[in-house]
């Protein structure tokens, strides 16, 4: 069998880590979080970290000063004092992480309010790895004092699966015994891949107590949290036997997005995105807007200029009965180029059942040929909240970003791992209809959480035209090759997967990989766990083409 590969260059920086012991755990810190803490092969916790969110559910960035580090054989003790600057934020907090001889790690944060701001959360985040956790029973003990026993969720959880936490105990599949005591604020646990983030996590303060909250100045805040793992009398450290096997998927349709006030294109651009056939051609249009008449006249231009068929994304309002009759005659006149709609409300994060079952039947009957979708131009989460239920609809669609949460390298990178989760879970529910993963991008593209004068993300992420992106952009397509369709990016631009007259790694590997003319995505396992080292294709001819960093 011919392979042939393509090395891409790690060009972006990862921060600084530093490995540190406590008795028989170990765990990487970095910029005043830990990370990755293991006791053998075995990890226990992803990581721990402090964070401050404003009313947006925006994580402020954090600067960190009079940094200190004590190691001796068996244990080790971090200070230092972090700032949170951010509009009219001003928050200091003092961090001690202690790692002692008998497996036990403390983590403290102690924060005042330099100014009055309003904030939607202040305090310790404890991240739990999905594969070690999943399916694991775990004793929660309320502030209370009392007990309930429940279950780290296999699927993806729309909603909390524990509430009310001062105390978590579980087990790994080895035996080892694992104890995760609060202090100073009640905490409950969320499922972070609705976010596409590899982890559940366990933080505070409780969801149902209503925010935003206003700090003022002066204001203290103190929580700790104490991790201690034991080994069970049944605990054996066996070095696993490797086993591989692999797994073909059908290669799925990629596209793209039409920029927000795009251009028309030239002749040298069509020639230039002719080099990465478009299977669809994503445009957004708000019917009340009388801008969009031209928009779409446009973009379907371009649709037949680029051989392709536009992904339709539609918002409308309460009163669309008039507009949409509009729509629909505009429509008539571009129909054939026309592959989906997906049918959105302008002031809801999901489509409104009843918006979906009055607009399905009409726009079937105009266009019977054209598919119809249900969804949100936001997170899984809305859709896992929210699933159409008896809703018709002929696909459903859902968008992602890796950055919710977090924006550094490392954290990027670690959540590919559970991506596919996402199309898992939503087969449950979905059953046999189509699933359109779009748009992905690297960045938000807005904040579906933020108030009316805070919802638009400006700034392109720097990483965008890198081969870091072109690597995170590949593992995409293998993560969600079982969707059957994905959207990527804006065409042109900062944010986009080609710059005039400047080169991108993204544009280059897709161009690279749709001239290999790819028939299968080939998935890779080790054991249960999916390869994340790159994407392996293979063509017609059972040739295939592997991406890799180096």
């Amino acid at each position: 069998m011919s392979i042939k590969e393509i090395l891409l260059p790690f060009d972006v920086e990862l921060l600084l880590i530093k490995k540190v012991q406590a008795g028989d755990l170990t765990c990487l810190y970095e910029a005043g979080n830990l990370r990755t803490i293991k006791f053998g092969d075995t990890e226990i916790l992803r990581m721990v970290y402090g964070a401050v969110r404003n009313e947006n559910w925006e994580t402020i960035a954090v600067e960190i000063s009079d940094e200190s580090m004590e190691e001796n054989e068996n244990g080790f003790i971090i200070n230092y004092a972090a700032t949170y600057l951010s509009g009219d934020i001003n928050y200091r907090a003092d961090f001690i992480i202690e790692g002692k001889a008998n497996n036990s790690i403390s983590f403290s944060m102690k924060g005042e309010a330099l100014s009055s701001f309003k904030k939607n959360r202040i305090g310790l985040c404890i991240l739990h790895p999905i594969k070690e956790c999943a399916g694991k029973n775990v004793q929660i003990t309320k502030p209370a004092g009392t007990d309930y026993q429940s279950v780290f969720p296999v699927n993806i959880s729309p909603h909390q699966p524990f509430l009310n936490i001062q105390q978590m105990d579980w087990q790994t599949d080895d035996g080892l015994q694992a104890t995760l005591a609060l202090k100073g604020d009640v905490f409950e646990t969320e499922d972070q891949r609705n976010w596409t983030d590899s982890s559940y996590k366990t933080y505070c303060t409780p969801l149902q107590i209503p925010f935003p909250v206003i700090v003022k100045a002066g204001d203290k805040i103190e929580h700790q949290i104490t991790l201690a793992v034991k080994q069970d009398e049944s605990y054996q450290f066996n070095k696993t036997i490797n086993t591989t096997r692999e797994e073909k998927i059908v290669f799925p349709k990629i596209g793209y997005c039409r920029s927000n006030n795009q251009e028309a294109l030239t002749e040298e651009l069509v020639a230039i995105f002719k080099q990465i056939p478009f299977d669809h051609y994503r445009v957004e249009l708000n019917i009340n807007e009388s801008s969009y008449q031209q928009q779409l006249m446009d973009a379907a231009k371009e649709a037949i200029l680029l051989n392709t068929q536009l992904e339709l994304v539609v918002f409308l309002e309460d009163d669309h009965e008039k507009l949409l009759l509009g729509f629909i005659n505009h429509l008539e006149l571009v129909k054939n180029h026309v592959a989906s709609i997906l049918v959105l409300h302008k002031n809801y994060k999901t489509t409104a059942h009843k918006l979906i079952d009055d607009v399905y039947p009409i726009f079937k009957k105009a266009f019977p040929l054209i598919q119809i979708g249900y969804g949100t131009n936001a997170y899984f989460t809305e859709l896992n909240r929210i699933p159409p239920e008896q809703s018709p609809c002929d696909f459903v669609s859902f968008s992602i970003n890796p950055q919710v949460h977090a924006s550094d390298t490392r954290t990027l990178l670690e959540n590919l791992e559970h991506q596919p989760d996402l199309i898992t879970t939503a087969r449950l529910f979905f059953f046999d209809k189509s699933i359109h993963v779009s748009p992905v991008t690297l960045k938000k593209r807005s904040n579906p959480d933020a108030t009316a004068d805070a919802g638009n993300i400006q700034v392109a992420d720097a990483r965008q035209h890198t081969y870091f992106n072109a690597f995170w952009t590949l593992l995409c397509v293998q993560n969600f090759s079982e969707a059957g369709f994905i959207t990527f990016y804006e065409l042109l631009g900062e944010a986009g997967i080609y710059r005039i007259n400047q080169p991108s790694p993204v544009y280059e590997v897709l161009k690279a990989l749709k001239q290999f003319n790819p028939q299968y995505v080939i998935k890779r396992y080790c054991n249960a766990d999916l390869v994340m080292d790159g994407l392996m294709v293979e063509n017609e001819k059972g040739e295939r083409l592997v991406f890799k960093f180096v």
